[in-house]
């Protein structure tokens, strides 16, 4: 190596200490790399270029800080992004030092009485946009797919409390990300609400309506009453006795009038019993003895199955009634899985009652 040559890399590597050693104190958090090679049958001198790296031993800086100062990025001064964030432009000005401050950086220039972002705050707001949308995004995702997990669901409150609810553990089972809005619903309430996905009612006959809809079982109804209160009446049981009896109603009287009509009988004043506006209300008076009352073998399984309520004979009436279940068309995947779930549920019921009823 020549004696110039010598002196140029002497100068050269003195320029290079210097610069970054000054480097280190502006941005101690940053790590400058700068190479050369110089070798002596070269007059060529090779210098590759830097690269910033983190240091893994800072803070992270807080959520709201970065937030802070992508608002100042995107208004270009203080005013614009404290009026955004709510906040006073001092409290602004506080959390864009305590962000330089923590990060080791410059991030802003002050020009008039606007703010230009340096290279690296440049770098930052860049990194930080697309940082934020991502988590607007997956939140708007995780609030979008909750509300459209949500299972509105109107039931009569005899087949809510007596069937689907002590049945319902098996669907929360199977669709555990499906929250269930549970609520009652009446037997002469038209159509589905508009804040509900299904209604579960009864209905005479096939109902004629544009809605969805699939019959889960039979609503014919048999006499049934407590074996306490058929210890008042020794002997045979049979129709007739049945006009020495307290009948009990629910809201609608047709259906005794048409099963003593049935047997050629017609009692004396019928509708003097005692009127329950509720099911639950009309079988746990049943129960406890105080009367005959109109009941569907599904909705009384367990009183039947322990004894607390018999049958009395075999012809029901009600026979063209069902329990329905309604939907609307173009359904969500939570309502389509719903009525999957119940429709089989309703079968298995069914095929059940059917073998209880011939080992009988």
């Amino acid at each position: 190596m020549r004696r110039g040559q010598v002196y140029s890399w002497c100068l050269l590597k003195r320029f290079l200490c210097l610069l970054s050693e000054g480097f280190r104190r502006e941005s101690p958090t940053l790590c400058l790399h700068l190479n050369s090679s110089l070798t002596s049958n070269s007059n060529k001198l090779t210098i590759i270029p830097h690269s910033l790296e983190l240091n893994s031993n800072m803070a992270r800086p807080s959520l709201t800080s970065l937030q802070t100062f992508l608002e100042v990025a995107r208004h270009g001064g203080l005013g614009g992004a404290a009026e955004t964030l709510h906040k006073t432009q001092s409290a602004v000005s506080h959390q864009l030092r305590q962000l330089e401050s923590s990060l080791g950086v410059t991030l802003t220039n002050r020009s008039g009485r606007n703010l230009q972002l340096t290279a690296v705050g440049q770098q930052l707001a860049k990194g930080l946009e697309a940082g934020f949308s991502e988590i607007d995004k997956a939140l708007e995702e995780t609030v979008t797919h909750q509300k459209r997990e949500v299972l509105h669901i109107n039931c009569l409150p005899s087949v809510a409390v007596r069937w689907l609810i002590p049945r319902l553990a098996g669907f929360r089972e199977q669709f555990p990300d499906y929250r269930i809005d549970f609520r009652y619903t009446g037997v002469l309430d038209p159509g589905i609400p508009t804040d509900a996905d299904i209604k579960i009612t009864w209905h005479d006959g096939v109902p004629t309506t544009e809605q969805q809809k699939v019959c889960l079982f039979s609503g014919a109804t048999w006499p049934v009453a407590s074996p306490l209160y058929l210890q008042h009446f020794p002997g045979p049981i049979e129709p007739r006795t049945l006009t020495r009896m307290e009948i009990l109603h629910d809201e609608f009287l047709d259906p005794w009038y048409q099963w003593f009509r049935e047997h050629g009988l017609n009692p004396q004043g019928l509708e003097d019993g005692v009127v329950f506006q509720d099911f639950n209300l009309l079988s746990a008076a049943a129960v406890s003895g105080q009367g005959v009352a109109l009941c569907p073998p599904l909705l009384i399984d367990r009183e039947l199955s322990i004894g607390a309520l018999v049958t009395l004979f075999d012809n029901p009436v009600n026979t063209e009634r069902g329990y329905w279940l309604f939907y609307r068309e173009n359904t969500r995947p939570a309502v389509r899985d719903f009525v999957d779930w119940i429709t089989r549920e309703a079968a298995t019921t069914e095929r059940q009652d059917e073998s209880l009823n011939e080992s009988k």
